[in-house]
């Protein structure tokens, strides 16, 4: 499933914080200011860790994020919960 979202900012600075908001959740995004990968485990209550995972591409100010990999018991809100946090919180 893909999730569209807009950057605000310098699109170099934004990846750099994204990068960083994932890693504090033990997801890594890979890549450049084209495109690249992310994966990580994402903790679930009562099930444990459970792997996430999929492509990002930047256009202008554009990110589109294909996910290609979830937890069946994840729905695709908390997902787009967890991506919306990493590249549009602050």
């Amino acid at each position: 499933m893909d999730f569209k979202y807009t950057l605000v900012g310098d699109p170099a600075e934004r990846l750099a914080t994204i990068k960083r908001r994932a890693a504090q959740k033990s997801v890594t995004f890979e890549g450049d200011l084209s495109r690249g990968t992310f994966s990580g485990d994402m903790p679930l209550p009562t099930i444990g860790d459970m792997t996430v995972r999929g492509r990002y591409r930047i256009k202008g100010d554009q990110i589109t994020v294909a996910v290609s990999d979830k937890p069946e018991s994840y729905s695709w809100n908390k997902v787009d919960e967890m991506l919306r946090d990493f590249i549009e919180g602050d």
